[in-house]
């Protein structure tokens, strides 16, 4: 018998949380309803009209009122608020940060809704877990909900891509968890989960918030070959020369053959270091001997650039004339495809024809992984079954502290 599943989708970027929820319930008894979204971005909201013919209603959060939200009777809130008050970037300002506003609203509503919702998951950057933020949300849910918390990495569900989050599941105290965890351990793994399984047997040899490469020597991790583009124009993704002779080393290099990319940014293709992987489609060449090479190519370039005799023009067509080791590997960028493939995004979200690249590039990176998501939200709606729901009530009938709590 199918259970509809009203969803309230806040911050809802280009439908990550949507497409998630849809992959999560697809073999499930439930029947998921995206009722309202909400985000204030022009350009996601454009994508997601295009995806779901649908568009989130566009306007601050905090701005509607709570009998709004309670006009809805969602069965379930999904949240990826803003994450630069939590980076290093954004200063890390938490509360205090402007930012944090519409998602403080949000969580001082739940006690006031004629329905609060049963399910609740919430998605933002490694480093929200010791913000205050974060402590202020725990503090909100304590009451109603029971919650677990998770650092988690595509990495770990056989997606060759390092993006670490922290995730937060919330669940009304009436329902239950299908499996019990301590109270404010974050886990590195999802309960019962196969993909995440190794980390749950070897909770005592890894660490929460970073997946070391030893680890993946134990689990399936698939190549980024899996994920690339067939006949694609490399020469749209191509690196300029102007990049390459100036800042080679700063680049994270990646071949087809690896099973690992850096997480991906909205600052890919417009900013150099720490932004995103780029691809070495010329397997065959050493990327460290290269690399050395380019050193001492950067080496001459800089002698010439250096030389007080020579003009500007002289100088850039001197600079011409030396032959830059990197073009060798022939190197470019993921395209939003292969990155969306690398998030989790199914082959029929696309983009409208008059987005450009840069923002294509600008929404990923602002996006989530849908297969982590899928799998949480799977979780979550996940149950005891009978079973253990009557041995948990005979130890309870058994147990005179337990009843006497209870």
């Amino acid at each position: 018998m199918s259970k509809d599943l009203n969803v309230l989708e806040f911050y809802s970027g280009i439908g990550g949380m949507h497409y998630s929820l849809i992959d999560a319930c697809k073999d499930s008894d439930f029947k998921p309803k995206v009722v309202a979204s909400f985000d204030i971005n022009n350009q996601a909201n454009k994508v997601y009209f295009h995806n779901f013919n649908r568009r989130p209603v566009q306007k601050l959060i905090e701005s509607i009122p709570v009998s709004k939200y309670s006009t809805y009777r969602a069965d379930m809130w999904l949240a990826s608020p803003p994450c630069q008050p939590y980076t290093r970037q954004g200063l890390q300002k938490g509360s205090n940060d402007e930012r944090s506003k519409s998602f403080l609203f949000l969580l001082n509503s739940i006690p006031k809704l004629e329905k609060p919702p049963k399910y609740i998951l919430i998605e933002n950057v490694k480093g929200f877990e010791i913000s205050d933020t974060r402590n202020m949300m725990m503090e909100a849910l304590k009451d109603m909900y029971d919650c677990q918390e998770f650092l988690l990495s595509p990495l770990q569900f056989e997606i060759p891509n390092s993006r670490i989050r922290y995730y937060c599941l919330a669940k009304l105290k009436s329902l239950k968890f299908k499996y019990d965890i301590p109270k404010d351990k974050i886990l590195n793994y999802i309960p019962g989960n196969e993909f995440t399984k190794y980390w749950e047997d070897n909770q005592d040899k890894t660490s929460v918030g970073i997946v070391e490469d030893e680890e993946l020597k134990n689990v399936v991790v698939k190549q980024l070959k899996e994920f690339l583009e067939e006949n694609i124009d490399e020469n749209k993704y191509k690196l300029t020369e102007k990049s390459l002779s100036r800042y080679g080393l700063l680049y994270d290099i990646v071949k087809p053959s690896q099973k690992r990319s850096c997480c991906f940014t909205k600052g890919y293709y417009h900013f150099i270091e720490g932004a995103g992987s780029i691809l070495q489609c010329n397997e065959d060449v050493d990327t460290k001997e290269t690399l050395e090479e380019y050193k001492l190519y950067k080496e001459k370039r800089n002698e010439i650039l250096k030389k007080e005799e020579l003009d500007e023009k002289q100088k850039e067509e001197e600079c011409k004339k030396l032959d830059n080791p990197l073009n060798k590997l022939n190197l470019r960028y993921f395209s939003s495809r292969e990155i969306a493939r690398l998030m989790g995004f199914p082959e029929t979200m696309v983009f409208p024809e008059d987005s450009s690249l840069k923002q294509q590039y600008r929404l990923l990176g602002n996006s989530l992984n849908c297969k982590v998501v899928a799998a949480l939200i799977k979780y979550l709606l996940s149950e005891k079954d009978d079973k253990e729901k009557n041995t948990e009530k005979e130890e309870l009938e058994n147990d005179s502290k337990k009843r006497k709590l209870n």
